[in-house]
């Protein structure tokens, strides 16, 4: 049974185009005397475009005759018996006749397929044969075009699966929320096969008085952009559009998507309307369809479980940096530093950011700067204030603080990556430091940047019992125990950002 999938128009332009219609003529010309050979698209829309579909005929046939008058007196025959179904011969001018054959696909005419000009007494056997061949060709292009109309409904569907296990590597691969953001851009914009592409969130309402008990909290009023892909450089890239302003800005207030021609804005929505994904301007100048719609909302499904995940991982980062930084402070009123703690956790991160460390030891190495005198909360005033040298009792207390730092540590599930950079930060490149005597490569990145930034404070705090160096002195101490005590690779970083930094970023301006 012929599918309803298939439209009249598309079927009918696939005969035109099928290379048997010209094969026709070759093989049944000399046994109908050469009469003229026509293609017509349904009658219904009047003799003009009847005469138009004819003089195309000679796209196929390229037979001169199909021009002037012979449009209006086929016109005329064909109409009498527009309802017919089957095959006829119709009169025709001259002492001859014509032949016409219904093009039909399930119950309805398409088409109609002709010769005029043939004689009178042509076989009926020719004309039945010639009849099997076109029903032959109409049969083929139905098929072409059923299997064409599939494949395009089909093709969203697979793209759209591919793009959910696109999205879930996606997700497992960060939870940086803009690392993230900005690679399913990329992914929308190559999946819809457009050349411009924008995310936008909604942006959380500033904490006020509407926020306080008693009062309805502050509803989000605007969209900020975190992606663009395929913008001129000069749009801005955080541009902030007010609700129901702007296609995204109603697409954002009234959770409905927005479909033309060139354009696509569909909303991300969890219990609420989180933001909006757009796409606009197809790479190969066509329309966005419902297939385009269907995909984009697939996508957008899966991103928003993204989106939320990476949002809830940095909710999560901020409650633990906030704990840490607390505990950092408590440390800070215990142990008199000349070193600004903020600066030396800038210059941490910069070292980091230069030796090329991944996101998560990054974060791990911010966490354990913060953190790495945290056993110290268990040493007393009186041995961390000692104005003489400490005694061996008091030394290996001392020594013994990043054990205790790392058990403190680990007792937070959040914290884990930090336990070793804490743990073996007392551990030598040579391998004469301690608690396991790792050398080398075997000791954690972090620990060994760890490391050098703990030696250089000691080395410009000094003691009671020992001036303070300079920062030239404490630099050329540590490029003396490069290799030795310390990563050299870290010194020479260490050594180079510190200099950029200069002293009077890195030091307290009451000292």
């Amino acid at each position: 049974m012929a599918s309803t999938l298939i439209h009249d128009r598309e079927l009918f332009d696939c005969l035109r185009r099928h290379p048997g219609m010209r094969r026709l003529r070759g093989s049944f010309d000399f046994l109908l005397g050469h009469p003229v050979w026509w293609l017509s698209f349904k009658t219904g829309d009047g003799q003009k475009a009847f005469r138009g579909f004819l003089e195309a005929s000679h796209e196929i046939w390229h037979d001169p005759r199909l021009r002037g008058q012979f449009a209006h007196q086929v016109f005329g025959a064909v109409k009498k018996r527009s309802r017919d179904l089957k095959p006829y011969v119709f009169r025709a001018p001259s002492n001859v006749a014509g032949w016409c054959m219904p093009l039909v696909h399930g119950e309805r005419v398409i088409g109609y397929f002709g010769v005029s000009g043939i004689p009178k007494d042509t076989r009926a056997e020719v004309l039945s044969l010639l009849a099997c061949h076109v029903e032959l060709i109409v049969e083929s292009c139905s098929k072409a075009e059923e299997l064409k109309r599939l494949s395009a409904t089909v093709r969203p569907r697979a793209i759209a699966l591919s793009t959910v296990h696109t999205v879930h590597r996606i997700i497992n691969s960060t939870l940086n929320l803009d690392e993230l953001i900005s690679r399913l851009a990329h992914l929308t914009a190559q999946v819809l096969r457009s050349n411009r592409c924008a995310i936008y969130l909604v942006e959380k309402p500033k904490t006020g008085v509407e926020s306080l008990p008693g009062r309805p909290p502050k509803r989000p009023s605007a969209l900020l952009c975190r992606a663009m892909v395929g913008y001129p450089r000069n749009r801005d890239k955080r541009e902030r559009i007010a609700f129901g302003s702007a296609a995204e800005g109603r697409v954002a207030k009234t959770a409905r998507t927005i479909l033309r021609r060139k354009f696509l804005c569909l909303p991300l929505i969890d219990e609420d309307v989180i933001g909006v994904i757009t796409v606009s301007i197809k790479k190969d100048g066509k329309e966005f369809t419902h297939f385009d719609q269907e995909i984009l909302t697939t996508l957008a499904e899966e991103a928003v479980i993204a989106i939320k995940n990476a949002q809830l991982y940095e909710e999560q980062k901020k409650v633990t940096l906030g704990t840490i930084q607390s505990l950092a402070v408590i440390l800070g009123t215990r142990v008199n530093n000349v070193v600004s703690p903020e600066a030396i956790l800038r210059v941490a991160l910069k070292v980091a950011e230069e030796l090329h460390l991944g996101e998560e030891d990054t974060q791990a190495l911010h966490y354990a700067t913060l953190l790495k005198d945290t056993a110290k909360i268990g040493i007393p005033d009186e041995i961390l204030r000692k104005p003489t040298k400490l005694t061996g009792e008091e030394y290996q207390l001392l020594r013994d603080h990043p054990i205790k730092g790392a058990k403190i540590v680990q007792s937070f599930e959040s914290l884990q990556p930090v336990v070793p950079f804490i743990l073996y930060s007392r551990e030598k490149y040579d391998g004469s430091g301690y608690p396991k005597g790792l050398k080398g490569e075997g000791i954690p990145i972090g620990a060994r940047i760890l490391a050098v930034i703990s030696a250089f404070e000691a080395i410009v705090m000094g003691r009671p019992y020992r001036d303070r160096a300079s920062l030239e002195e404490a630099l050329a101490e540590l490029l003396k125990n490069a290799g030795t005590q310390f990563d050299p690779k870290v010194v020479e970083v260490f050594v180079r950002v510190v200099k950029r930094e200069g002293s009077a970023k890195l030091f307290k301006e009451t000292v």
